[in-house]
């Protein structure tokens, strides 16, 4: 079976070296830019598929210059240092000649230590408890269908107390977590000024940056298993909206954190 997100992520190699892809029509924003969840996943995926990557992605910094429009898009990865367990890559991705997107990306093999901390798991209700997630007809992105949403805490377009909301999540047509889903989950959560007014405020993913801290086998235990996903922001003011986002597996390992900034209208 070919999963969705396996089909609308896969690059097509050139000749010289580079990679292109069609960008995606179902992971779209409304704006008509691609979203950037897809965006930074088909950058990991080129890094990912490269035949020099010794180890597995554990970072992702996302500079977004424009968006992701319809049409080619094309990739260039290029290795900057290569060490004894850890490389360091530039992706960037360009339309009609222009560079629209950039990222830095690590890959590393981490070895298992006699330190282990990590968050608490937040508190939250069973799945089969949480409220699905029905967006309204006509007003969100064709994307949003491809996850199955729970809602447990926070209702977007309300006035709530703060911005912090909780989601069980995963892929609707059961595609196993790999790191390159938990990349582009990480950029799934509704900005935060939704949480705090019932307006609908436009705006645009700046930068964002992913980690990733479970193993392979940590990953692999999710399997098709909904994840937990806290969202929160420490400031939305002055047309600038943060969030920062943990993901949760169901047996409460912290499988990746990320932040990210925006602008809004």
């Amino acid at each position: 079976m070919t999963f969705l997100f396996d089909r609308e992520t896969a690059l097509v190699p050139r000749g010289d070296g580079s990679l292109y892809i069609e960008a995606s029509s179902v992971y779209r924003n409304p704006t008509g830019a691609c979203f950037g969840g897809w965006v930074a996943a088909i950058m990991a995926n080129a890094v990912q598929g490269h035949d020099d990557c010794q180890s597995p992605i554990v970072s992702v910094q996302t500079t977004f210059i424009a968006g992701v429009t319809a049409g080619v898009v094309d990739v260039s990865v290029r290795l900057l240092k290569s060490g004894a367990s850890t490389q360091f890559w530039r992706v960037e991705l360009s339309q009609a000649g222009d560079i629209v997107v950039v990222s830095d990306i690590v890959t590393s093999n981490r070895r298992p230590t006699d330190l282990n901390y990590q968050l608490s798991m937040p508190a939250t209700k069973p799945v089969s408890e949480a409220i699905i997630l029905r967006p309204a007809d006509g007003n969100a992105p064709l994307w949003i269908d491809s996850y199955e949403q729970r809602i447990f805490k926070g209702v977007p377009f309300t006035v709530n107390d703060t911005p912090q909301s909780l989601i069980w999540i995963k892929e609707t047509d059961g595609r196993p977590l790999d790191r390159l889903s938990i990349i582009s989950i990480c950029d799934s959560p509704m900005p935060r000024s939704f949480f705090l007014c019932e307006e609908l405020r436009t705006g645009s993913t700046v930068s964002m940056s992913t980690y990733i801290y479970a193993s392979e086998e940590e990953i692999a235990a999710v399997g098709s298993e909904h994840v937990l996903l806290r969202a929160d922001g420490a400031s939305t003011r002055n047309s600038v909206n943060d969030q920062r986002v943990e993901l949760w597996s169901k047996s409460g390992i912290l499988l990746a954190t990320s932040n990210q900034i925006g602008f809004f209208r």
